[in-house]
């Protein structure tokens, strides 16, 4: 051992921590990039072993063959690392492209000229193979083909390099420090390549020696962290799924308004190819209304085929990180049978406050004369019709107020919380029979909707006076932390568990539904409150919301 060159042993030892990382890769074999990796780390370990091996042969023959054999490995290390770098950061079309593998052909050849250069010379010239303190070393003259075949190795490796640190580098502080070890990794390699070429320093190729630093940091960026466990490919594959996936049509343009890319959706919705229309300005591609970069749009008509749909257009601001402008997400989201509902609406509430609502008024009131002219059985007859039309009529006004639920837009307000429910309560007792109490604290204050709050107290109020008999209703607020707990309470068998799991299901089917539209209409007014709901059947019924109050400030629950 005494007598083997430090350079030779520093190649077996480039050559053992070669398959140490390989070693350490084999539960990553299928992860995107991993194989090209294994191929890589392979050509440096076949590299320093043959190396090493040629520092120790004397035969002129075997040696020459070893030197080419280095040769063949340094063409090759630059175009398998590429392939690394493409299928590692996500890149697999660019990896299996024609193109790609086409460039394959240039490795391929130059080893090929590299094998058989004792005969051809094309790439060296004028060899002489001599006996060193580093070993046998062999001494030519690299022709320009030589020095080109080196450089695209070079070109090769830079380019993988570039990819892999721009990559790793964009997921943040998360693999800064593996970023940096991989764009420092071929760095030691590469100056003893160019310094070998350019014959500068001994008169030996000390690449194999640097191929251990090299191995270290590659140890240290995808063996010791998670590098392979979440890889670029993921981010990069989510990122044009986050585009192309999606079934909202979702435009990149420039800041003049010229298409960058679109998805699928959005080519169909203008009904072009996306390569067609790139850098095309989007106005010219859009049938309907006028398309103005960052400027976003509620209504945005777009026509097609002679069908015209409408979109809520909103559009997002593209920049680089020193803030400057390069464009817009323009993102059109389909609002064609929101629009379509919200007119079948107007038009079912239309005939439900007037033609509805108005036929009904002319059949109470002849039932309610019929009524009173008539005796016995028939005037029965037209009271029950005088009632049933009036619960029509009721239940006429709860859908239309059900239907405008939750459209006031304006915002939260002080709301004075018993003059509210009085107000409310004096116009229901006077329809119903049963008593109702009041215990709201004259001076407390909770921040509602007035409209919605009232429908709460109304339907909630109306709910236990419609079907208790002689009913005590209760409606009470107290302090509760820092909101107001405002309950309204009955003596009756309680809300039946079938009405309660309608609420909870949020839905309503054939054989499950409820009495009416009440209970509805205080499950919606709470929800577009955001305030919470409870109901309490173990003693009658106590329903329970919450509200908050304007400051943090709860005044003393007192009657």
């Amino acid at each position: 051992m005494a007598n083997v060159p430090w350079v030779a042993l520093g190649s077996f030892a480039s050559a053992l921590g070669s398959l140490y990382v390989l070693a350490q890769l084999r539960t990553h074999w299928e992860k995107p990039g991993a194989k090209w990796f294994v191929a890589t780390i392979g050509t440096i370990t076949v590299w320093s072993t043959g190396y090493g091996a040629a520092l120790l042969v004397s035969e002129p023959s075997v040696r020459l063959a070893l030197e080419a054999l280095t040769w063949a490995c340094l063409l090759w290390l630059g175009y398998v690392f590429v392939g690394f770098a493409l299928g590692y950061t996500g890149r697999r079309g660019t990896l299996e492209s024609p193109l790609f593998r086409g460039l394959a052909v240039v490795p391929g050849v130059l080893s090929v000229l590299a094998l058989s250069n004792g005969r051809a010379g094309l790439l060296w010239t004028d060899t002489a193979v001599r006996t060193t303190w580093a070993g046998t070393v062999v001494g030519y003259t690299i022709q320009p083909l030589g020095y080109l075949a080196i450089f695209a190795a070079m070109l090769f490796v830079s380019f993988g390099t570039m990819l892999v640190f721009d990559t790793v580098l964009s997921y943040g502080p998360l693999y800064r420090r593996e970023a940096i070890a991989v764009g420092l990794s071929p760095v030691p390699p590469g100056l003893a390549v160019l310094a070998w070429a350019l014959g500068i320093g001994p008169a030996v190729n000390l690449t194999t020696l640097a191929f251990l630093p090299h191995l270290a940091l590659d140890t240290y960026a995808f063996v010791r962290s998670d590098m392979f466990e979440f890889h670029p490919a993921t981010r990069r594959a989510g990122e044009r799924a986050a585009i192309d996936d999606i079934a909202t049509p979702v435009a990149i343009v420039d800041v003049a308004g010229r298409i960058v890319n679109c998805n699928p959706a959005a080519e169909a919705m203008l009904g072009v190819e996306k390569r067609a229309v790139l850098t095309e300005s989007l106005d010219d591609r859009i049938q309907g209304d006028r398309f103005r970069p960052g400027e976003d749009d509620d209504r945005f008509g777009v026509a097609n085929g002679g069908r015209r749909r409408e979109y809520k257009l909103g559009q997002t601001e593209l920049t680089d990180g020193g803030g400057t402008r390069l464009g817009y997400t323009a993102v059109f989201q389909d609002i064609t049978d929101e629009i379509r509902r919200e007119r079948r609406l107007e038009v079912l509430n239309r005939f439900l406050r007037h033609n509805v609502r108005n036929e009904s008024v002319v059949i109470q009131a002849r039932a309610e004369l019929l009524a009173e002219t008539l005796d016995g059985e028939t005037a029965d007859h037209a009271e029950t019709i005088e009632r049933a039309v009036g619960r029509l009529v009721a239940s006429g006004e709860k859908a239309r107020t059900l239907s405008e639920a939750g459209t006031d837009e304006g915002g939260l307000e002080p709301v004075a919380l018993r003059a509210l429910v009085t107000d409310t309560v004096d116009s229901l007792s006077a329809a119903y029979d049963g008593t109702v109490t009041v215990e709201v604290p004259a001076d407390l204050t909770v921040e509602s909707q007035p409209a919605l709050l009232g429908v709460v107290v109304e339907n909630l109020v109306e709910n236990a006076l419609e079907h208790v008999s002689d009913a005590r209703v209760t409606v009470r607020a107290a302090a509760d932390g820092d909101d107001v707990a405002l309950s309204v309470s009955d003596d009756g068998p309680g809300v039946p568990d079938h009405e309660l799991d309608v609420l909870e299901r949020g839905e309503e089917t054939a054989l499950s539904h409820g009495s009416g539209m009440g209970l509805w209409l205080v499950d919606w007014a709470t929800t577009t409150l955001g305030t919470d709901l409870a109901f309490d059947t173990s003693d009658g019924t106590t329903v329970t919301v919450w509200l908050p109050v304007p400051d943090s400030t709860v005044p003393d629950a007192s009657v």
